[in-house]
Parts: C-alpha cells; sequence; structure tokens
C-alpha cells in the first residue's frame, strides 16, 4: 500500500510528502484531545474524514513546493500553512466557540511540539543522533520493531498525559481581554514555535550541543505556553464567576429595595394595629386579644441591632424562620458591620441564613430545628458566627460546601458571595463541621 502510494507520489516528492501529512495528522491528535469538552458538528465522522484528505491533498502540494524550491523561508510558510490547515479543522468539525477552539489549537500544538522534542531530546542526552535513527540507545538504522512500539508509545503516551493535565477545567468569559489574551498566545506560538523548529532544524546537526540546546529550549517555551493557557482559563472563570455574583447582588439589591418597602408598610400597618386593639380591647374576649396580639408579634421587626439594613434582614429572615417553624436566636451587634453596604448586608447575611434554612428544612427532628447567629466584634475585628444542624454528609471542595444540586455550575453561588463579600474587605470565610453540626465564621480585619 504504501509502495503504491509512493509511486502516485513519485519518489522526488514522496519523502517530503510523507513527512508533512504525518505531521499534521499527529499535531492535530494532540490538538484534538484539547478539545474532548468541545461539542462536535455533525456527522461528525464524514467531517473529520474530508477534512483530513482535503489537508493530506494540501499536504502533498505543500511538498512539493518544499522540495522544488528548498529555501527556510519556504519551509517556514510550510510548517505555518500545516497550522492553518489544523486551525481549520478544528473550525470545520468541533462546535466551540472561536475562543476554546483557539485556545484548544494553542495547548494542543504546544504539547505537540513537546511530545516531538522530548524524545529526541533523550536521544541526543545519550549521544544518539536523532537524525539517524528513532532508537534510544544506538546509532543504527536497522530499527526493530520494539523500537518502533517504544517511539510512538512515548510520543503519544505524552499528548495524553498533558491533554489530562492542561486540559480546561472551566470555561472561557467572551470579554475583550480574554479574547486579546488568547489572540497573542496563539499568534506567539504559531510563529514563534514554527521559526524556532523550521531554523534549528537547518543548523542543529552542526552540534550535539547545539541540537539538545534547542530542544530544550522549545520544550520549555510550550510548557510556559501551556501554563500561560491554563492561568487565561483560570483567569477567565473567576471573572465569570464575579460576573454572575455581581448580577446575583444587583438582583438582591432590588430585593433588598422591596423587602425594606414591604417591612415599612408591616411595621407602620402593626403600629396603628396596637392602637386600634387598644381601644377596642375591653370589646373583645381575653383568647381574641390574645391571638390579635400574637399575630402582630409575628409580623412585627422588633429586631434592633443599630444598623438599620441589617435589621431589615434579620426581620426578614426571623419571620422566615417562625413560618417554617425554626428557632432563630440572634445576638448582633449591627454598629460592628456599617462599614459594608445596604447590598452586601443583605447579600451577606441573606445567604448565610438562607443557606442554614435550607439545611435544616431536610431535618425530621423538631428540637434541631435552630439556627444561632452571633454578630460581635473579636479584638476589635468584626466577627460573624453561624451554625446549625444539617443531615447527611457534607464535603468541602475548596473550602466551600459542594452542592448537590444537578445543575452544579449554576449553584453554589451562596457561599461564594459570601467569601467574595469577606475578600473584598480583606476578611476570610472558614466553614468547618463536626457530626451533624455546621459552623460558618466570617471574619473581617478592623475596620479604621
Amino acid at each position: 500500500m504504501i509502495n503504491l502510494i509512493t509511486q502516485i507520489l513519485t519518489a522526488n516528492y514522496a519523502f517530503e510528502g510523507y513527512s508533512l501529512i504525518f505531521t499534521f495528522l499527529e499535531s492535530q491528535f494532540a490538538i484534538s484531545l484539547f478539545c474532548a469538552k468541545i461539542p462536535k458538528k455533525r456527522p461528525f465522522a464524514l467531517r473529520a474524514l474530508f477534512a483530513v484528505l482535503e489537508c493530506a491533498v494540501l499536504c502533498y502540494l505543500l511538498a512539493i513546493l518544499n522540495t522544488e524550491v528548498g529555501t527556510l523561508p519556504v519551509r517556514v510558510i510550510c510548517y505555518l500553512s500545516i497550522c492553518v490547515l489544523n486551525l481549520g479543522f478544528l473550525f470545520f468539525c468541533w462546535d466551540g466557540s472561536q475562543q476554546e477552539l483557539v485556545m484548544a489549537f494553542t495547548s494542543g500544538l504546544a504539547a505537540y511540539q513537546i511530545g516531538n522534542k522530548f524524545y529526541p531530546l533523550l536521544q541526543n542526552l545519550n549521544g544518539v543522533n536523532d537524525r539517524a535513527t528513532i532508537s534510544l540507545f544506538r546509532e543504527s538504522v536497522d530499527i526493530t520493531t520494539w523500537e518502533w512500539i517504544v517511539f510512538y508509545l512515548f510520543r503519544f503516551g505524552m499528548y495524553f498525559l498533558l491533554a489530562w493535565i492542561f486540559r480546561p477545567k472551566g470555561s472561557l468569559a467572551p470579554d475583550r481581554k480574554t479574547r486579546r489574551n488568547i489572540i497573542f498566545l496563539s499568534l506567539g506560538t504559531v510563529i514563534i514555535v514554527n521559526m524556532l523548529v523550521c531554523i534549528a532544524r537547518v543548523f542543529e546537526h552542526e552540534s550535539m550541543t547545539l541540537s539538545i540546546v534547542v530542544k530544550l529550549f522549545t520544550i520549555a517555551f510550550s510548557f510556559v505556553i501551556l501554563l500561560i493557557g491554563a492561568g487565561i482559563f483560570n483567569e477567565s472563570e473567576k471573572a465569570r464567576q464575579i460576573g454572575i455574583l455581581n448580577q446575583l447582588m444587583r438582583q438582591e439589591k432590588a430585593q433588598f429595595d422591596s423587602v425594606k418597602a414591604n417591612m415599612d408598610v408591616i411595621n407602620m400597618k402593626c403600629h396603628d394595629l396596637k392602637h386600634i386593639i387598644d381601644k377596642i380591647e375591653t370589646k373583645l374576649t381575653g383568647d381574641e386579644t390574645n391571638s390579635l396580639r400574637e399575630a402582630i408579634r409575628f409580623y412585627d421587626a422588633n429586631i434592633k441591632t443599630g444598623n438599620e439594613v441589617l435589621d431589615v434582614v434579620l426581620c426578614e429572615k426571623a419571620m422566615q424562620c417562625e413560618k417554617n417553624g425554626i428557632t432563630f436566636s440572634c445576638m448582633a451587634d449591627g454598629e460592628q458591620f456599617r462599614f459594608l453596604t445596604a447590598v452586601q448586608t443583605y447579600s451577606l447575611f441573606g445567604n448565610i441564613i438562607d443557606n442554614a434554612i435550607e439545611a435544616i428544612q431536610k431535618l425530621d427532628n423538631p428540637e434541631q430545628k435552630v439556627i444561632s447567629l452571633i454578630c460581635t466584634e473579636r479584638n476589635g475585628c468584626p466577627i460573624i458566627e453561624e451554625s446549625n444542624y444539617f443531615a447527611g454528609n457534607l464535603q468541602l471542595v475548596d473550602g466551600l460546601p459542594s452542592t448537590g444540586k444537578a445543575d452544579a455550575a449554576r449553584h453554589g453561588f451562596g457561599t461564594k458571595s459570601i467569601r467574595y463579600i469577606a475578600e473584598q474587605y480583606g476578611g476570610k470565610l472558614e466553614i468547618k463541621t463536626q457530626d451533624n453540626m455546621f459552623f460558618l465564621e466570617v471574619s473581617f480585619p478592623k475596620q479604621a
């Protein structure tokens, strides 16, 4: 079969044709490993087959050009063209965003360079000329089967390992900064790596030391590319989560305004009802009077902390606890938390108590349906301490409870919001569990 293909390609261009086609296929394989989480276009198999055949023909045409002209600029153009084919293959076969596909291309190309250079580097370190043989241990063109197996297992094993380590764990935010970073990273990788490889291939045979230095530099540069790519994903994921938190806080601001307005109306009506009851008390039975006063007590906002915003939050949550049969124990010095904005106060305390209510609603024992909240200061530092019972097992991931909801990507932002607000003031969130007790502490540094 290979002889037939060689006859078709003609002997003059066969070697260079094989070289460029295998370069495309191997680099595309490394790049594709970074696309594991990106959806494929349908029908994927037919698209991939068509793209491979088309790219193989274009690689052969590049081989003719490189063989006939044979100059360094033409060789650089050939390998840059293969990168373009790799990128076109991705956009033709995968259905991800432009940012995701370009990052997969860049990371895969860096992984390909590492796998492609690491094996010959080991050959050079063993004193073997990698241009003459694929053997790790001997200068011989008589290659055994097991040496071919080691050669390919090493290279493809490196691709799998690097993809497993550096494959994106999050998603990219569609902002200008992320797009700019990706463009610079991808262009820099394509231009520098390919020019370096093409130029080095011409001169590295002059010295084994030069060959080793070039390979080490290429590997180190490619690792830096992978690390920068991972950093872009991490920063983008943080920016995405902060964007969601800011959106939630905007929603909570609207909710706070509505709750405050409702609480003001309720307090006013309760005040009026107290006076009315005082006037008509003699016309009611004792049970009727007690029933009315109990109803008023339920709706009357009687939590006073010295912080009007905190009063609104705690009164709202106290009413919610009363409605759900939860005992809400609160000792709060609101003066310590005046440095927080109204929205931050509502979001911080609201999320703390909402999470506790959600956990307690899963309990069967009425005696365990208790929320304890203490807001005070310790050595001049504002402290929030909350504790409650919970059912089942609670796993902490990165210091935060892992959400048990099916759509984890859209939930779990309550505790993230708490930590985000604390960190904005140099504070921290600590969560501990003991038996079936949950302990939360938010601490802030001294406020000027």
